[in-house]
């Protein structure tokens, strides 16, 4: 069961009026207290922040900044009515969203709603404990709570193997820096990303989680709560399908390489000829033959490297420009079987961008191919600048062009214009420049062409690669 289904249920017949607010301040729940306190049939035309501000002590301004806390938090509030409630915004994360519960205490209870709100805290804790998210608290870098999701997500038997631990214990040494910077950054109320992907040690090995977190307030001090979900099977999926998708590009690339490698190869053979029937030292030939020794082994290496496959992604700082020109050149052979041409225009040498740098060309050679095959002559153009903070590459090409409704369907999986196509190509370039905090966007014209555009974050002051 969904768990806002979970929520909804746990507080409808509760005697403490509840609401849910979903993250455009819509509300989406209301339960019958709530219904009764805020009059929610009579306004239900008008915006929640209106009739909310009418009917209590607080202003629009106040009641966005609560909304927007990532802690739980109470204020006192003064109704309409003179009655005064304490009001509890507490935010909550569920697989597919996050919330804000909000929950109004009067402020002179009786002893059976003090004991009906007692029960309600009993519900909520069952709410955390039946959630199929992993779920746990951490007060000064401590595991203080654990749900029986997180238990058997780190394949523990008991609570009691997690509670009281370090946090950084549990997580993948590669990981550990950037944990305990996002931690300190929460703590402190400084910016921080708050999904991400980390490794963690689990008892059966490595595993892959998408992390949320939120501040809270854990008996009466400052703490994390995570919300964790297994993707190590959906990682490792992707990871499977690159891998695939590596190996026919690189079958592809294979016969333009070594036509690229075979001309070079006889200019060197008939120089050595000439070398040879003259019996002389001749420093013209010599370069010559050095400088196309050099070309193979630029287009072998960029090749290898290409090829080989890598466990671990690492991102540096790289020269987007240099990455493109090496590019360029694998595809020319490709370019001239089909009788076309690639022409550049990399004017912002100095756009340099945090990378993986073979991901990345994995993602310009698929587009480039694309575009070589859409024609049988023609030109692709591949141009690089920049606008403000961002590099834009743009790959243009004069092929057929698409219609807006094939357009709209690029980078679905097993959706291919091709007809021997998978459609993996695409998604899985559309999924490397999200990894890269990208964006891949297409335009095209029947009968014109189609340009890709990419834009990626540059790296400012960057250690520079030697």
């Amino acid at each position: 069961m969904d768990n806002l289904i979970l929520l909804k249920e746990a507080f409808k017949k509760s005697v403490v009026p509840t609401l849910i607010i979903d993250q455009s301040g819509t509300c989406i729940f209301a339960n019958d207290e709530a219904e009764k306190l805020l009059d929610v049939e009579k306004e239900k035309k008008r915006s929640f922040f209106f009739y909310f501000t009418a009917l209590f002590n607080l202003s629009l301004a106040q009641l966005l900044t609560l909304l927007k806390e990532t802690i739980e938090k109470t204020i006192r509030v003064q109704h309409i009515s003179n009655l005064e409630y304490d009001m509890t915004i507490k935010p909550i994360k569920t697989s597919k969203s996050m919330y804000q519960l909000i929950q109004f205490n009067e402020v002179s209870l009786s002893l059976e709603k003090q004991d009906a709100v007692l029960r309600e805290l009993n519900q909520y804790k069952r709410f955390i404990e039946e959630s199929q998210d992993a779920f746990l608290v951490v007060v000064d870098e401590k595991v203080r709570y654990v749900n029986p999701a997180a238990i058997r997500l780190l394949g523990g038997r008991s609570k009691y193997e997690y509670i009281g631990k370090e946090l950084l214990t549990f997580i993948h040494e590669d990981d550990i820096r950037f944990v305990k910077k996002r931690m300190d950054a929460i703590m402190q109320g400084k910016p921080f990303r708050p999904r991400v992907e980390v490794k963690i040690l689990a008892n059966k090995g490595v595993k892959f989680i998408e992390s949320s977190v939120t501040k809270m307030e854990f008996q009466g001090k400052p703490a994390i709560q995570y919300f964790m979900r297994d993707i190590t099977n959906r990682k490792k999926y992707d990871e499977m399908a690159r891998t695939s998708e590596k190996l026919t590009m690189v079958s592809k690339l294979a016969a333009g390489v070594a036509h690229e490698i075979r001309n070079p190869m006889t200019a060197v053979k008939g120089f050595i000829q000439l070398l040879k029937v003259s019996k002389e030292y001749n420093e013209e030939y010599s370069e010559i033959m050095i400088a196309e020794i050099e070309r193979i082994e630029v287009i072998i290496e960029e090749f290898l490297t290409l090829a080989k496959s890598k466990k671990e992604t690492a991102y540096k700082p790289k020269q987007l420009c240099r990455i493109l020109q090496h590019v360029a050149l694998l595809l020319n052979t490709h370019a001239s079987y089909r009788d076309c041409q690639i022409t550049t225009d990399l004017t912002a040498v100095d756009a340099w961008i945090y990378c993986e740098e073979n991901a990345l060309k994995q993602v310009f050679i698929n587009v480039i191919q694309n575009a070589i095959e859409s024609m049988t002559r023609g030109t692709v153009h591949i141009s690089l600048k920049t606008e403000g903070s961002l590099a834009v590459v743009e790959i243009t090409d004069e092929g057929c062009g698409m219609e807006e409704s094939v357009l709209q369907k690029i980078g679905e999986p097993f959706f291919s214009t091709k007809e021997t196509g998978t459609g993996l190509g695409l998604m899985i370039s559309y999924k490397i420049i999200e990894q890269h905090k990208g964006k891949m966007t297409f335009t095209s014209k029947i009968g014109v062409g189609t340009k890709v555009k990419i834009t990626l974050p540059i790296v400012l002051n960057c250690e520079k690669e030697s």
